[in-house]
């Protein structure tokens, strides 16, 4: 009894996420795109304040 509530929460749970995602797929796309421009950008500036 207990497992079956365990799995339809998690079901439940992973259909939320999924449908959150698919709703603001484009939103967390750029969020995300910021992120690794801004990483890329923290790195690069990195190597060069050492190898200059």
């Amino acid at each position: 009894m207990f497992c079956r509530k365990v799995k339809a929460f998690f079901k439940s749970g992973i259909e939320n996420v999924v449908a959150f995602c698919k709703k603001y797929k484009s939103t967390i796309a750029r969020l995300a795109g910021k992120f690794v421009i801004y990483v890329c950008k923290t790195v690069i500036e990195y190597l060069l304040d050492n190898y200059s």
